[in-house]
């Protein structure tokens, strides 16, 4: 007592201290007060008790309606009054008790640390009053209260409390009484909630008859007939979902129509019988696959989703269930209309994310998963690119989930989201040329399926689609006849379906549970062996540098917050420059510097610093992944970098950069190296294609800059360059030139082309359907070998050089725009001499990236040369 008596001596002290007016006089009121009536506890004298209740009435008059500490001067009070109900037997102190409960809990959100204390204090005031008066309303409300505070506290003996108390309020409503329905309902949920937390299936058992019981009570034209069919409903499916009984299925399903009967249009609960409906039917086509199932389900939560418009708390859950039946439909069927109501999975992500919903990865997931598949159904690559042009949730997806990974800390995750979502087509096409020789000596039978299944499908999506001669009717975007098109439809969809059986086969196999899953950063992180790779991620929400490395967590860069409208705009800048190379080049030249510059300061000068704090040294290399419509700058020669000797340097003089277009084209770029060949002594097998004409008058001398004292170069020029030599003699030859015209096809990306002979033209598909293992090399010395048509698409990179290495070749150049005929000869000379010097201690092709960036470092400082001709070249690959 004397360490009691000394505390609210204190406590006193601190209340003197406290005078009216001063903040922390609410507080010292409630500590005062507590500590009184401990005293009162222990000595039991009432003149503690009314002081503690005087102070705590005080306390609560110093904290209005909006104070942060109301709900604890409402709790401390109330149990004060109740305790004198408790000695005096006074029933307005009881009440008055309940109803501050009441407040405080009202004031008290669900992940508020005093909400279980507040339901504790109520639910003891309901049992004094229903032990005071016997009333039942007391009794039910004290059981609700005990259920929901397990719902708080996950305290079980709250739960078998409530159970108990709703039995005993069962009890005292025997037949006949009103409220007897209610009753049944009650300690239905109540064992339900024991159900689902010990899957005892008594419990369920016992509920599903509360349930019939509480139904019979509500016969056809009760007002709470619904609920009762819906409850039922949800219980006995819950036990096919147990036991697997169809029947029980069936029956929900017939109760569910009988309560969406009850649920006509304008009704509150519509929405709800719908959905509950639809995944009944649902449930029952993943049973049966009856499609009449399927299309029901469609229909119902369409129906739904218009019920619930924007703002509706159950929106979410709406859109995730449709685009997950529309996909499913898609899946069967390759309805080509399911794929843009597939995509509801990306409104799902959207509004997940502003309300800051739990689903909101998982949204992300299932979209990117939805558009992949949906893709996938697409018979050939150009229809692939026209679905993907016409989905406009797409070109913004990857990056957008991957900055909401980057939000919630998973750095990795949005480095696998990026690469799951971006280059869908070259993902694809990489897939049906997976190596197999593990699996041969695994299973040869089953590695022959899979590689004849592939095969099939490669040679239908990189097949040609030529107008009919016929007057069938044809697909617009094609040409191609309405027939051909069904045909083609029909021909994917059966090998989608073997080469799906197949693989579920093969990831039977021990070893093999990963075969043809999206690759996990673990995976991802060897790209990064050779030097980083700086992913550029360009989202409306944010935008960030991702560092990826082989030996560490990926690091991330935010990046200012204007950067996402600012990085579009460089790119129009870029191209409005780029109009003027010919008439003004001086204009072209402010304006591409203007580019460069902004690409340092908002971008590449962060990455440099970070890559200095980690230890990444200056003159090695480095690659860049930039995403959307980023991929169109020159990051890696952004600058000029501030220096001492005010001398103008730029990122290549720093680092040697390369481009990737995915992590996983840099991987598979080193993988399967080849054996020693005669290109490791330095004697490489070259094919030279040159096409000279009145446009390019240097490709004789750039032809004759490589060929010069080296009998290992093989030239293709004029007549000899058809199409048909040019793609055999590729089979033949390590390293490729080709000295022509590029083409871009505005409309059409697998129709750039490089101009050969005549009226001959190598197109981007007719590259990507050829096959070079031992490919190694190419320097694409042609206009816009390198660049894209700035559309919705250029997430795809689907450029020639990219269609160059997707074919083989490990290493290319490229041009990302118009390329100066005159330079031809000079980069020839240089950059050939550095690729056959014999000090390199470099492999064969590996020495294209460093050599290109002496060559572009000497082609600078001639006299005469603008920044576009200089910036224009770029390394892809190892």
């Amino acid at each position: 007592m004397e360490n009691l008596e000394e505390s609210i001596a204190k406590f006193r002290d601190a209340l003197d201290l406290c005078p009216p007016g001063y903040p922390e006089r609410p507080s010292s009121l409630n500590n005062l007060g507590n500590a009184v009536r401990t005293r009162f506890e222990q000595t039991g004298r009432m003149e503690d008790l009314e002081e503690s209740i005087a102070l705590h009435r005080d306390a609560l008059e110093l904290s209005p309606p909006g104070h942060p500490h109301r709900s604890s001067s409402l709790n401390n009070l109330a149990v004060a009054v109740r305790t004198r109900f408790g000695q005096t037997g006074r029933i307005e102190d009881l009440e008055e008790s309940i109803a501050l409960c009441h407040d405080a809990l009202d004031l008290c959100p669900h992940e508020h640390a005093d909400r279980s204390t507040c339901f504790d204090n109520l639910a003891n005031g309901l049992l004094s009053q229903f032990m005071q008066a016997g009333r039942m309303k007391d009794l039910e409300h004290l059981a609700v209260a005990m259920s929901t505070l397990f719902e708080q506290t996950g305290q079980m003996e709250d739960l078998e409390e409530s159970i108990v108390l709703h039995r005993d309020a069962l009890d005292l409503r025997p037949p006949g009484h009103p409220l007897r329905s209610t009753s049944f309902n009650n300690l239905a949920g109540a064992v339900l909630t024991r159900f689902d937390q010990t899957g005892r299936m008594e419990d369920l058992e016992e509920a599903i008859v509360l349930h019939r019981d509480a139904l019979e009570l509500h016969p056809p034209g009760h007002p709470h007939r619904s609920g009762s069919l819906s409850n039922l409903a949800a219980a006995v499916q819950t036990r096919f979902e147990q036991a697997g009984r169809m029947e029980d299925l069936e029956e929900s399903i017939a109760l569910h129509r009988d309560a969406l009967e009850l649920h006509p249009p304008g009704h509150p609960d519509r929405s709800a019988s719908l959905s509950n409906l639809a995944g009944a039917v649902w449930t029952r086509f993943k049973q049966t696959g009856r499609m009449e199932d399927l299309e029901e389900a469609i229909v119902l939560l369409r129906d739904a989703l218009e019920l619930r418009p924007p703002g509706h708390p159950d929106r979410s859950a709406s859109l995730s269930n449709l685009a997950g039946a529309m996909q499913t439909r898609f899946e069967k069927t390759g309805r080509m209309e399911d794929l843009e109501e597939s995509l509801r999975a990306v409104q799902w992500a959207t509004l997940a994310r502003s309300q800051r919903h739990a689903s909101t990865l998982k949204a992300y997931h299932l979209a990117l998963s939805l558009l992949e598949s949906s893709l996938f159904m697409s018979p050939t690559v150009q229809m692939q690119h026209k679905v993907l042009r016409s989905a406009k949730s797409c070109p913004s997806l990857p990056s957008d989930a991957a900055s909401y990974a980057i939000e919630i800390g998973d750095v990795a995750q949005a480095v696998e989201m990026l690469e799951q979502g971006r280059a869908l087509i070259w993902s694809q096409l990489r897939g049906f040329r997976t190596p197999i020789e593990q699996l041969r000596e695994v299973n040869k039978g089953l590695a022959d399926r899979f590689l004849t299944t592939s095969r099939e499908l490669e040679s239908l999506a990189t097949s040609s689609e030529s107008k009919p001669t016929t007057s069938i009717a044809q697909d617009s975007a094609t040409g191609v006849s309405q027939k051909l098109v069904d045909e083609m439809y029909s021909r994917k969809r059966r090998l989608a379906s073997q080469l799906e059986d197949i693989v579920a086969e093969i990831r039977a196999l021990s070893g093999f549970e990963d075969f043809l899953r999206a690759r996990r950063f673990s995976v991802l992180r060897e790209s990064a062996v050779e030097g980083p790779v700086i992913i550029i991620s360009h989202s409306e929400h944010r935008s960030d540098a991702l560092i990826v490395l082989h030996d560490r967590p990926p690091v991330s860069i935010e990046l200012d917050t204007d950067f996402h409208h600012d990085g579009a705009s460089l790119v129009v800048e870029l191209k409005t420059a780029l109009q003027k190379a010919q008439t003004e080049p001086k204009a072209c030249d402010v304006g591409i510097e203007g580019v460069l510059e902004s690409l340092w300061n908002r971008v590449v000068s962060r990455v440099v610093d970070k890559l200095d704090v980690l230890g990444i040294k200056k003159q090695t290399r480095i690659w860049w992944c930039p995403t959307s419509y980023l991929s169109a700058l020159p990051f890696h020669v952004a600058g000029p970098i501030p220096v001492v000797d005010r001398k103008r340097k730029y990122l290549l003089d720093d680092y040697i950069s390369s481009y990737t277009p995915t992590l996983t084209a840099l991987i598979n770029s080193r993988e399967s190296m080849p054996g020693i060949r005669r290109h490791d002594i330095g004697r490489p097998q070259l094919l030279v294609v040159g096409l000279p004409d009145k446009g390019l008058l240097e490709v004789e001398n750039e032809v004759r800059a490589i060929q010069v004292n080296r009998d290992f170069v093989k030239c293709l020029v004029r007549e000899q360059a058809t199409r048909e030599t040019v793609i055999d003699k590729f089979r033949d030859y390590d390293w490729v030139h080709l000295a022509c015209h590029g083409h871009l096809n505005p409309d059409e990306p697998f129709l750039h082309a490089f101009q050969l002979s005549g009226e001959d033209r190598l197109t981007l598909l007719d590259i990507i359907q050829s096959n070079l293992p031992n490919a190694e090399f190419a320097f694409l010395s042609a206009c816009h070998s390198a660049g894209q048509i700035i559309d919705g698409t250029f997430g795809e990179v689907l450029h020639l050089a990219a269609a160059m290495q997707f074919c083989g070749f490990r290493s290319v150049i490229g041009t990302m725009w118009a390329m100066a005929d005159i330079d031809g000869p000079f980069i020839a000379e240089k950059f050939y001499k550095r690729m056959f010097a014999e000090d390199s201690p470099e492999l064969g092709f590996k020495r294209s990236a460093r050599a290109l960036r002496k060559t572009i470092q000497r082609l600078r400082k001639r006299p005469g040369i603008t920044v576009e001709r200089w910036v224009n070249l770029i390394h892809i690959g190892a």
